[in-house]
């Protein structure tokens, strides 16, 4: 069952420039300063990082109508946020809380599990055949899940050469 959605893809109550995260630069006719934009994005990593207290992901595969944001504006939002950030620790929990979007996917359904098989479990979930359909499906999904890992690193990286080339200022 998909959680309740804080923020929807184009919409937004409570963050008016979230748009400049899916590809608009206007709204209302209006040119975002740097400064709307930022408060933007920063307000976007926040509700996400409050949804993956939230919820326990672990390994698992998520559809993307769980997520509390679009995919493409919370993608956008770390990019600024890793962008702008002075400092490198702070950056790399950005990063790594970032990579995890790469978990969320277009038309996943329910929950997969990522979850081993331990020895534990009852003798009829060791005996239990997932049929042809379900195992093409989740193959598709790790691959995916690698792919968007991938990109999301080098989206992730070139955000992190911009910070350090930014000057740092000292008061």
């Amino acid at each position: 069952m998909p959680h309740s959605r804080v923020l929807g893809a184009n919409e937004d109550a409570n963050m008016p420039y979230s748009n400049s995260f899916t590809g608009a630069r206007y709204e209302s006719g209006r040119h975002e300063t740097d400064a709307q934009v930022l408060h933007a994005a920063h307000n976007l990593v926040e509700v996400f990082l409050l949804f993956l207290r939230e919820h326990e992901m672990g390994s698992d595969l998520l559809d993307t109508q769980e997520l509390p944001a679009s995919k493409k504006a919370l993608v956008n939002a770390f990019r600024v946020v890793i962008a702008t950030e002075s400092r490198p620790g702070a950056r790399a929990l950005l990063v790594k809380a970032g990579l995890t979007l790469a978990q969320f996917q277009d038309g996943i359904g329910a929950r997969m599990s990522v979850t081993p098989v331990t020895a534990g479990n009852s003798q009829n979930d060791r005996h239990w055949t997932p049929e042809p359909g379900q195992i093409r499906r989740f193959d598709m999904a790790l691959n995916r899940l690698g792919q968007e890992r991938s990109q999301l690193t080098q989206i992730f990286q070139q955000a992190l050469r911009m910070a350090e080339k930014k000057p740092t200022h000292h008061a």
